[in-house]
């Protein structure tokens, strides 16, 4: 259970070689702006076969859905849970691999498959080929829209974001912020709550594509960190949608607690940690090899004792961190992923990456502190995962709520 299997080593390996040859030469430009991330991601899942196997859990979508696929034929059923191939752990080792040199291009690649899956598990047949596809196979951008300016932590309680049914279509009005790809993305699963009447229903999510009329982005947001990970704002006025873009149906609650949004949050939880994960691996492997070879006194720094428990407690970390993706891993395989164990992955593994990345740059003195070496761009990365995805707050509430009732 807690060992890599051929097949998964063959994956980091191959993604390993891939981000060290490809992407660590990118990331002063990309750091800058000068230039984006997409291209980039297009080649690295083509040439690592990962846009193959979307597509293909995609096509055996379609084939249950229009009756073409054996009742028994359950292959690639499940979105999110199931990882690339049919395998979670080959998801959470692709995207440690990435996160290791660069956690913002990881967050691009979830964020635009995080849309994807959300056509995939919730969308009609043709919703599935006409947006969903291109995206699994990296011909075009997706984003997935929640966070709105005055809904955060309460994101579906707060949310004002609404969709009016007007005879044969929806007119959404609203805005959304915090929206990683925004400003780039072709295709949209934007959360509204629908209207119908007079009276508020559930919260859904609608696919929209860029060039709609009356949908619109901003520029790039300026952050503390994610550099390479375009964030923005989205502005809903009177855009005019199809009933059909909505994603499944108004029926099975989902007021404001979620409802079918909630599996689509766990499921960008559950992967988080492996980016985590990513941070602290080599975080770990930068301060062991600095404390080794680093003198200071006329000996190694790792000759001095509070240095050496610093990263003995790093590797504790990074062990825990390796244990909980693992798990989560088996949890998703034995479709035995819940909320709890989600919350509790993403809190440690997040808490996790800020401190170790905190205390390499501590081992590293004032050459840690610098551009040049990869740990600073690490530790401004690694505060977003406190954040993102529900902060570490709400990450407490879900776990105290899910064993004290």
């Amino acid at each position: 259970m807690f060992e890599l299997d051929e097949t998964q080593r063959m994956v980091e390996s191959a993604a390993r070689s891939w981000c060290e040859n490809e992407l660590v030469p990118a990331l002063p430009a990309l750091e800058s702006g000068e230039l984006l991330p997409y291209e980039l991601l297009r080649r690295l899942c083509a040439d690592l076969g990962v846009s193959e196997m979307l597509a293909a859990m995609a096509e055996s979508r379609l084939a249950r859905l229009r009756g073409d696929a054996p009742s028994a034929d359950r292959s690639g059923e499940g979105g999110a849970s199931t990882g690339l191939g049919g395998d979670p752990m080959l998801t959470s080792v692709l995207l440690k691999e990435i996160s290791r040199v660069s956690p913002g291009v990881g967050m691009v690649l979830i964020s635009s498959l995080g849309c994807a899956m959300t056509i995939l598990e919730r969308g009609s047949a043709d919703a599935i080929q006409r947006y969903a596809l291109p995206v699994f196979r990296q011909e075009k951008i997706g984003a997935w829209a929640l966070t709105e300016p005055g809904a955060g932590s309460d994101a579906f309680g707060g949310m004002r974001t609404a969709a009016v049914a007007d005879g044969d279509d929806f007119v959404l009005n609203g805005q959304k912020t915090f929206i990683s790809n925004a400003p780039y993305a072709d295709i949209f699963a934007i959360y509204a709550r629908v209207r119908v009447g007079d009276e508020p229903g559930p919260v859904r999510a609608f696919v929209v594509e860029r060039g709609t009329d009356g949908l619109e982005t901003g520029p790039p947001m300026r952050k503390m960190g994610m550099h390479d990970s375009p964030t923005g704002e989205i502005f809903l006025r009177d855009c005019r949608v199809p009933q059909e873009s909505l994603l499944g149906s108004l029926a099975g609650g989902g007021g404001s607690r979620g409802g079918p949004a909630l599996d689509t949050i766990n499921a960008e939880r559950s992967v988080m940690p492996a980016m985590c994960l990513g941070i602290i691996e080599r975080c770990v492997e930068e301060s062991v090899r600095h404390a080794k070879t680093r003198e200071q006194f006329g000996r190694p720094i790792a000759e001095f004792q509070g240095l050496a428990f610093k990263i003995a407690r790093m590797e504790l970390a990074l062990e825990n961190a390796r244990n909980l993706v693992f798990k989560l891993a088996w949890a998703q395989r034995e479709g035995k992923l819940d909320p709890r164990l989600a919350s509790l992955a993403k809190l440690y593994c997040a808490e996790a990456a800020v401190q170790v990345s905190l205390d390499a740059i501590q081992v590293h003195g004032g050459a840690g502190y610098m551009a040049e070496l990869p740990i600073e761009k690490l530790m401004r990365d690694a505060k977003m995962f406190e954040i993102g995805g529900g902060t570490n707050e709400i990450q407490l509430e879900t776990i105290a709520r899910s064993i004290l009732g």
